[in-house]
């Protein structure tokens, strides 16, 4: 994974790399691939996303694109992990929603959850 992560013009083939990313132990290196996924490859991001996140820290993530500000970029990742029913997941989603003026989406995410 970091070799495909430090050479990504030879090695990083897409479902290859989504394949042996949910295979490694170290999850930091799931943080380091949203990282490269974010510079190199943004459109495939929200795929990515859902790959890893069975065993991501989903606060962390939404921190962290928050903190990127491209949290409008995951959107996508935040309808599809809501049902986990994780505050910052929530709230970041309502946030977005909020600035799109998305008010049914608004409703319909506060009444589920």
């Amino acid at each position: 994974v970091v070799t495909m992560i430090t050479h990504p013009t030879e090695a990083w083939r897409e479902g290859h790399f989504k394949e042996i990313i949910t295979k490694v132990a170290n999850i930091e290196l799931y943080y380091k691939a949203i990282q490269f996924y974010l510079d190199y490859k943004p459109i495939l991001l929200n795929d990515l996303l859902l790959v890893l996140a069975p065993r991501m820290d989903h606060t962390r993530a939404v921190n962290f694109f928050t903190k990127v500000k491209h949290l409008q970029l995951v959107k996508s990742y935040l309808r599809a992990v809501q049902s986990l029913n994780n505050k910052a997941i929530n709230e970041a989603l309502n946030n977005l929603l909020i600035d799109e003026e998305d008010f049914q989406g608004l409703r319909t995410s506060i009444d589920a959850f």
